[in-house]
């Protein structure tokens, strides 16, 4: 039989000559193929600064290499039999590997941060392979040193929570927790409750936290959630742990066990055993409530290293095995007192812990991607006219932070508005405000929208109170007989007006903006007049359909997206220069706008 020799690849071998070429790394060892298709290569760094418990002068490290459909992918690890044991911060959880491999789990975090989205110029990161072993060889080399000098986090950077081992992107735990929100937690260190979850409709594997119980079962808490983003199904199916601090061991290791876990809270002062026996003796005694599937671990924690805690943040691990009323081990009988004993004994048991993933989602975390202005997203607006720039405008205002919105309109959803309106099919067939705001509040979990099914002005006087408890008025109708209506409409206090309209063809837009107590609709349509406007064509006149001739406005999905995106930045203008102010927007033949006026 024949043996096919493995060669290794000229490149890999030039990094051996360059890691005994430095002076911290050298190696006596050979690239290793796996049959998992990676190639290692054991190496010795060596620190510049004096080493530490958790870090030796010299430490043994796995460069491992493999091929994806991108190229050649790199990433350094700690040797599995000789490497550093501890998590660090910026740095996978540094477990073992299962089945086991030639390096422990713990990959160093050597990337720039900007190095998540693949942008070579934004990052400035080699991406020739050569060229990328020995910046990550040299970044490894930075990344110990400051781990020996407890730097890797300084005062100031963001604070990061230490890697969760065995922890999946699903199943998800949402909660909202605001900044300034410690004053309702800190005095309940050390004490425990219930939780009440409900699934997250429509959703696989993502529950949000509804409320919140003392131990004897009074509710002291709800959170408040988007309308629609709930389904009926709420119970007390879980229990909450209030500690002082977050429960990490130095440097930054997350216990893997319960035993782990017992430890970190006895350094502060919490008995995790008699919470445990604490807890299995009320659930036993409450047949009523669910099973909990979820323990959770609240701490107060602070947005930056270095600052004082801010906000309360809960973990979640899945919940310990307390004993239930028929539990019975073999040579013990079922009764409380060992079913006492047996929820104690947890507290020192080996068994892993399986962490569940945990979110945020109080409004700020929610949109650290992208928010408008603090003083925009505390405003209350109604959108007179749910069409489709209404609904455009709309979407971009809750995304951005808008939370608490109203949705005006009286017609009804047709399919021919699909062709450019946010809404999908399941709305056809019902009033465009309803549906459009029904959208809305599943589209963000802070998301308040009301639907308003009527005309504008409203004829009862409550529906006439509640437009007027709003802060910001937006006319989205393009329709002059509105722009009269909000004239004449007594408002009864000052209020910020805007008023977007697309020209024909939706070649242009008309954004109006005025801080008045009444809508000055003469200069509004003057303005609109006055404007370079495209002419109306009756040879461009678009009908419903064979069979109507019933005209309808003609722009495609592409230019409404467009004029929604514009608009949405004229109203967040207007809302931080109030004031009365007209803009022109007009789109050239190659796609760029140009700003007329």
């Amino acid at each position: 039989m024949t043996v096919r020799q493995v060669i290794t690849p000229h490149i890999l071998l030039s990094v051996v000559d360059a890691i005994n070429s430095g002076a911290r790394t050298h190696t006596d060892s050979s690239w290793v193929l796996h049959p998992e298709g990676e190639w290692s290569l054991r190496f010795v760094a060596r620190l510049s600064v004096p080493p530490t418990d958790f870090v030796p002068s010299e430490s043994i490290w796995q460069l491992v290499v493999w091929t994806t459909h991108n190229g050649e992918t790199a990433h350094v690890y700690p040797d599995a039999t000789h490497g550093i044991t501890a998590t660090f911060p910026h740095q996978d959880y540094n477990g073992e590997a299962y089945p086991p491999r030639h390096w422990r789990l713990g990959k160093p975090c050597l990337e720039k941060p900007i190095g998540v989205f693949n942008r070579t110029s934004w990052s400035n990161e080699p991406r020739n392979l050569a060229e990328r072993l020995s910046w990550l060889l040299q970044r490894l080399l930075n990344w110990i040193d400051a781990a020996a000098s407890d730097s890797l986090s300084v005062e100031g950077d963001p604070l990061e929570l230490p890697p969760l081992p065995g922890q999946t992107l699903f199943p998800l735990l949402g909660f909202r927790e605001i900044a300034g929100g410690l004053s309702q937690w800190m005095p309940r260190q050390g004490s425990w409750g219930y939780a009440s979850t409900s699934p997250l409709k429509g959703t696989d594997g993502t529950r949000v936290i509804t409320a919140y119980q003392l131990a004897d079962g009074e509710i002291f808490r709800t959170t408040e959630w988007s309308p629609s983003m709930l389904s009926k199904e709420r119970t007390s199916d879980a229990l909450w742990l209030v500690l002082p601090e977050m429960p990490v061991a130095p440097p930054w290791q997350a216990p893997k066990s319960w035993l782990e876990l017992n430890e970190r809270l006895a350094a502060n002062h919490v008995d995790l055993e008699k919470m445990l026996v604490d807890m299995g003796r009320a659930v036993r005694r409450s047949p009523r409530r669910a099973p909990p599937w979820v323990l959770l671990l609240g701490f107060p924690i602070a947005e930056r290293v270095g600052l004082a805690p801010s906000r309360f943040h809960w973990l979640a691990i899945k919940s310990p095995p307390l004993a239930n009323k028929t539990a019975r081990r073999n040579g013990f009988r079922s009764c409380e007192r060992n079913h006492r004993q047996w929820d104690a004994e947890i507290a020192i048991s080996k068994e892993p812990l399986k962490w569940q993933r945990t979110a945020n989602w109080a409004s700020d975390q929610l949109r650290t991607r992208g928010a408008a202005e603090s003083e925009m997203c505390g405003r209350r607006i109604v959108l007179i006219g749910a069409g489709s720039l209404g609904s455009s405008v709309a979407e971009n205002l809750l995304r951005m932070g808008v939370c608490e919105l109203g949705i005006l309109d009286y017609d009804w959803v047709m399919m021919g508005n699909l062709s450019r309106h946010t809404l999908s099919m399941q709305a056809v067939g019902h009033k465009k405000a309803k549906a459009l705001a029904a959208h809305l509040n599943g589209c963000m979990p802070d998301a308040k929208v009301r639907a308003f099914d009527t005309v504008f002005p409203p004829h009862s006087e409550q529906l006439k109170q509640a437009v007027r408890s709003y802060d910001v008025i937006v006319d989205c109708t393009g329709d002059d007989e509105v722009l009269d209506a909000l004239a004449s409409f007594d408002w009864q206090s000052e209020k910020l007006f805007v008023s977007l309209a697309m020209t024909w063809r939706a070649e242009g837009l008309f954004a109006y903006a005025a801080s008045e107590s009444s809508f000055p609709a003469i200069d509004a349509k003057a303005q609109f007049s006055a404007s370079p406007t495209p002419t109306f064509d009756d040879l461009d006149e678009k009908i419903e359909g064979i069979g109507c001739w019933h005209a309808v406005f003609p722009a495609t999905a592409d230019d409404v997206q467009l004029w929604g995106a514009i608009g949405s930045k004229f109203i967040r203008r207007a809302v931080l220069s109030p004031g009365r102010h007209y803009e022109y927007f007009r789109q050239m033949p190659d796609g760029t706008v140009e700003h007329a006026k």
